[in-house]
């Protein structure tokens, strides 16, 4: 029987103890400030970098894993398993299939026990895949079929965020400078949502925040009869604990989720989205598709 493991990237925003019960290891992307280079997740966290921007920093680059990382990294797993299935954030948003494509390529043989699976999303989106790619592993799953489930997945994941200040999103290049000043004018909260691998602006919402927060959460969550209800993400960029707490109670006015899994996002989600931004991420059921 093929021993196989499961990997993934810091963005996957899981929490360290649940990646440590599905025996998931994680690769880390580097954030780049004036004051050097940081291991996202390891030496620099959500709080961390918004601190540093809101206090006058100009300079955060978030990068993927280098191919040489990326072959160490594989190498190392190689060690102790047969096969490595390593579920990767979307292509269209970042290097980081590319530069594990690249070093597989560089692996010789070894590189066909490599599996590098593009998620198509981010955050606990991409979580989501991590989760379901662990339980099948552990059940003795071939590559195959989890690969499989993988893709079939990909359709079924919710992976959505409402910001409050536009302009972190500006900074990245998400939006242009007039959307930016329309937000930024009449109190515009941009909704950013994956689609086909991209991150797209999918709407606004207006005026207070906690208001406006309110309502992003029920349109979300408005078919609800579509929606799986064992588990929910909010996952979250330095928000308050009331916050958190009020995102809570919409989520369960709404639909009864079996478990809601609260989180912080990584420093490179956060950095692009900005203080107080959150999401709330889910798996639709088979053929329940509603965007």
């Amino acid at each position: 029987m093929v021993k196989q493991c499961i990997t993934t990237e810091c963005v996957c925003d899981l929490p360290e103890d649940l990646l440590e019960k599905l025996n998931v290891d994680i690769i880390y992307f580097h954030i780049y400030t004036e004051s050097g280079c940081f291991k996202d997740t390891d030496e620099i966290n959500a709080q961390n970098i918004l601190e540093y921007m809101e206090n006058g920093g100009t300079i955060s680059k978030s990068e993927a894993p280098g191919a040489n990382e990326y072959k160490r990294f594989f190498q190392k797993k190689l060690e102790d398993y047969d096969e490595v299935i390593h579920i990767a954030i979307s292509s269209g948003i970042s290097n980081s299939v590319n530069n594990s494509s690249l070093a597989i390529a560089r692996m010789g043989a070894q590189g066909m026990k490599i599996h590098v699976f593009d998620s198509k999303h981010l955050s606990s989106g991409m979580g989501f895949m991590v989760i379901k790619a662990a339980k099948m592993s552990r059940e003795g799953c071939s590559t195959k079929e989890i690969l499989d489930e993988l893709e079939h997945m990909k359709s079924l994941v919710s992976t959505s965020f409402m910001v409050k200040n536009a302009d972190y999103l500006f900074r990245n290049g998400k939006i242009n400078k007039h959307v930016r000043n329309l937000c930024n004018a009449f109190s515009f909260h941009p909704i950013l949502y994956m689609k086909d691998g991209v991150l797209t602006l999918k709407g606004l919402e207006i005026g207070n925040y906690q208001r406006a927060s309110r309502r992003y959460v029920k349109k979300q969550l408005r078919h609800r009869k579509r929606i799986q209800k064992n588990c929910l993400f909010i996952t979250h960029a330095n928000c308050p604990i009331r916050k958190i707490q009020q995102i809570e109670k919409t989520v369960q006015d709404c639909c009864k989720f079996q478990e809601i899994i609260v989180n912080s996002a990584s420093a490179t989600v956060s950095s692009n989205c900005g203080p107080e931004a959150f999401g709330v991420l889910f798996v639709l059921k088979k053929g329940g598709n509603i965007i």
